[in-house]
């Protein structure tokens, strides 16, 4: 029997496919070019996107599911994750606003139970076009947000109170998918479309004159060219250093403090989140071990209870609402996910850690770190990233005459 033969199609695995190819056309294709005019395609097209593929991915039969689901939990990665979503859910019991953080935290977790799944369970099978997906739909979106910048209409750069506009959606949706986008290009080696594109996503950045989409960008670029020459060492060398400015963070304002002294300086203006947050962290020292509860800060701020000046990065945050618990957890998962995103093959592991560094980034400087697009963003970058690895085998198959001599060997 040739293997062609062997290989023939169920009517299961062609319908798995189908479902496959649409839930990426919906994620990495409709999804940035729809978040360019509409504020919440995002939050339909994620799920929808996510579901077609957990589908598509289930119906295939993989083989074992609950051994790949438990392997996956029971990793050190897995463990801290579960830890972490352990400790925000058990903060709700001393939240001051526990139905809507508890509304906050089931939305969050429901979008990341999705991601997850989606990236254990979807096969390493892929097809050349699927490749192109992403990078197809980032360079439309970019140069749509590219031509908006330039007629500059009043919807597409008009915000909501605590909310971003448009063009920062789009703008830092381009920047955050593009890694994983120039690591689908470099499977297939078309590094000039790789080099367009990653100038129309530094355009997009340009066009906004905005500072931190311009420093994510430029540490996800020098990650990625350090990885190219030694992606182990460069993975472990940024997940220390995430590491260590999560655990450490609250010492920040002090230093900041302390500099100023030394310098014989006040405060300014632009410093104002920085002197605030010491201000809260002496005054209620002793929450840094529980914190205040998920969702604190976001309430905190829309109902006044905080300093207009309070920060929104991910330090603070995390700090405020878990404390200490929160942050050991999540510089755990850091640590694992960049030592693991270095192992990976040559061919993807820099995409992978420029992709973890740029979101580190952008978070930690302090853009939309408690909303929900953002943290639905990154489950779509999750699965954009999974998707990645799981394409490097695409590129070691056998070629044709592999194939061929298999087949007359077996």
């Amino acid at each position: 029997m040739s293997v062609a033969l062997r290989m023939r199609e169920t009517p299961a695995a062609a319908a798995a496919k189908v479902l496959i190819w649409l839930g990426l056309a919906v994620l990495f294709l409709g999804l940035p070019c729809a978040g360019v005019f509409w504020r919440g395609a995002i939050y339909v097209l994620y799920p929808v996107g996510g579901i077609l593929i957990l589908t598509g991915a289930l119906l295939d039969a993989p083989p074992s599911p609950a051994q790949r689901l438990f392997d996956a939990l029971a990793s050190p990665a897995g463990l801290a994750a579960l830890f972490l979503a352990f400790w925000t859910g058990l903060s709700l019991l001393w939240t001051p606003f526990p139905a809507d953080a508890g509304q906050r935290f089931l939305q969050a977790l429901a979008a990341a139970s999705l991601a997850a799944l989606s990236s254990i369970y979807v096969p390493h099978r892929t097809k050349t076009a699927e490749l192109y997906l992403l990078p197809a739909g980032l360079a439309l979106s970019s140069a749509a947000i590219l031509l908006l910048a330039y007629f500059d209409p009043p919807w597409f750069f008009g915000a909501f109170s605590f909310d971003e506009t448009l063009f920062e959606r789009a703008m830092i949706t381009a920047i955050v998918l593009v890694w994983p986008a120039l690591g689908f290009l470099s499977l297939r080696e078309n590094w000039i479309s790789a080099a367009l594109l990653a100038g129309l996503a530094a355009a997009v950045a340009l066009a906004g004159f905005a500072q931190i989409a311009l420093l994510a960008m430029g540490a996800g670029a020098l990650a990625f060219a350090v990885a190219m020459s030694g992606p182990a060492k460069t993975g472990r060398f940024f997940g220390w250093v995430f590491a260590a400015l999560i655990l450490l963070a609250p010492l920040l304002p002090f230093l900041y403090r302390l500099v100023l002294w030394a310098a014989g300086d006040t405060p300014g203006l632009a410093a104002a989140p920085l002197v605030i947050w010491g201000d809260l962290a002496a005054a209620q020292w002793t929450r840094l071990i529980t914190g205040h509860g998920f969702e604190f800060v976001h309430h905190g701020l829309s109902l006044g209870y905080l300093p207009p000046g309070t920060p929104r990065s991910l330090l603070f945050v995390l700090w405020y609402d878990l404390g200490l618990a929160g942050a050991a957890g999540l510089a755990v998962l850091l640590l694992r996910a960049f030592k693991g995103a270095g192992g990976l093959p040559a061919a993807v592991a820099p995409a992978v850690i420029a992709g973890l560094v740029t979101v580190l980034t952008i978070a930690a400087l302090g853009i939309a770190t408690s909303q929900i697009w953002w943290l639905t963003l990154l489950n779509c970058d999750a699965v954009a990233l999974a998707f990645l690895i799981k394409s490097a085998d695409k590129a070691r198959r056998p070629g044709i005459e592999a194939i061929r001599a298999m087949d007359q060997a077996l």
